[in-house]
């Protein structure tokens, strides 16, 4: 008897909670789309630290959207972006753009796929539904957690 009554009030208090209203939600994608306009931000990497160069709004070229995607085990550097009140949107791994890497047919058999540079520009396509306001750049230790390195203001 205990066990009907309580089934009974569980599944009424089921039924009541059911009916509330649903609140609709916002929601943005987190890249941007090959055929619509998108923020452009070009950052310039350097041993000194990033800066941001230039920032439009265009049509992302498909080089642009291949090099973006989430964070994975292969990224050194990472790029928060933050909107209104300083609330964390995504992150993107940007790899390790202080160091080239060799993509030429008669480099396979070389000890060294690549070397550091000095400086670096970096595109990042953000979606126009997304708002963003700063970026912190993070690099990976050797123990593999991000650490903030600088932060840049968009303007």
């Amino acid at each position: 008897m205990k066990y009907k009554f309580f089934i009974t009030t569980f599944l009424f208090v089921g039924i009541i909670s059911s009916t509330e209203t649903i609140k609709s939600i916002k929601l943005n994608k987190l890249h941007a789309n090959p055929f619509s306009e998108a923020q452009i931000v070009t950052l310039i990497a350097s041993k000194d630290g990033f800066t941001i160069k230039e920032v439009s709004i265009e049509v992302p070229k498909e080089r642009i959207l291949k090099k973006l995607r989430l964070i994975t085990d292969e990224d050194k550097y990472a790029l928060k972006v933050f909107g209104e009140d300083d609330k964390f949107l995504f992150s993107i791994g940007i790899g390790n753009p202080l160091y080239a890497t060799y993509e030429h047919i008669g480099y396979e058999d070389r000890k060294y796929m690549g070397g550091p540079v000095s400086r670096a520009n970096i595109e990042i396509a953000i979606p126009m539904g997304v708002e963003a306001t700063s970026f912190i750049i993070s690099k990976r230790d050797i123990s593999g957690k991000f650490n903030d390195l600088q932060e840049l203001l968009l303007q």
